[in-house]
């Protein structure tokens, strides 16, 4: 792939936060000053300035999400482009990219989840030389610490190897033309994926590429996490 020349960096906010509880979904909280989603936001920007690059946010919103943004944080954002949020994971990224006009061999699209606050420009360079350097689908991805077991009955599972999984992050990177036609193809049982990347791999059939995540890269999904978020952020700081 060329040198990129343009990212789409698509951010799914719309979920509801049943598990964290509250009164507002945890992408919409504060978080060491502004709101958890710009987080990422402003990372990507950064990040994007640094490299040259032309970068696009498209921010799936639910209709709270989008009565919220447009209170709190339109101003800030005024070039941001908003999607409906869909009944799935996967029907909100279709609707983001409903909005992409067209897509030449330069563009890259990322995808993320806006309760990860934490990545980092540097994780950000890795998925992009990644995707420059052929690769159609990448991942940020650690190891697991935990020992693992799979599910074999009622309150029964069995040991497995550990060193044979990885846990998968986002963003999610991809050549631009190779999301938009996977989700374009892949019909069947999409509702039930949980990341991009089986999208694609479901569609195509093309290896996922993974590169080196963030331990600090965190998903926010209980109420407890948003206290450890900020003292990750206060040490990465530093």
């Amino acid at each position: 792939m060329p040198s990129i020349k343009k990212i789409y960096f698509i951010i799914v906010a719309a979920g509801g936060g049943t598990r964290f509880g509250g009164d507002i979904p945890k992408q919409f909280c504060q978080l060491a000053g502004k709101t958890v989603v710009c987080h990422s936001i402003d990372t990507f920007y950064r990040y994007c300035e640094k490299r040259g690059i032309d970068g696009t946010v498209i921010l799936v919103l639910s209709p709270f999400g989008k009565d919220f943004w447009e209170k709190r944080e339109t101003g800030r954002y005024p070039d941001i482009l908003i999607a409906d949020g869909g009944a799935t994971r996967a029907q909100s990224v279709a609707n983001a990219l409903s909005l992409i006009p067209s897509v030449c061999a330069e563009d890259m699209i990322m995808v993320h989840d806006a309760a990860r606050p934490m990545m980092s420009e540097c994780l950000l360079e890795r998925l992009a030389k990644a995707v420059e350097d052929g690769h159609k689908a990448v991942v940020p991805a650690i190891a697991p610490t935990d020992s693992l077991m799979e599910k074999s009955g009622d309150e029964t599972a069995c040991p497995v190897c550990r060193s044979n999984y990885v846990a998968v992050q986002t963003p999610q990177a991809f050549d631009a033309s190779c999301l938009i036609e996977a989700y374009r193809k892949q019909t069947e049982d999409i509702a039930r994926m949980t990341d991009d990347a089986s999208v694609v791999y479901a569609a195509t059939g093309l290896p996922i590429r993974y590169v080196e995540g963030e331990p600090t890269n965190i998903k926010i999904t209980n109420s407890a996490d948003l206290p450890l978020a900020e003292i990750l952020l206060e040490q990465c700081s530093l």
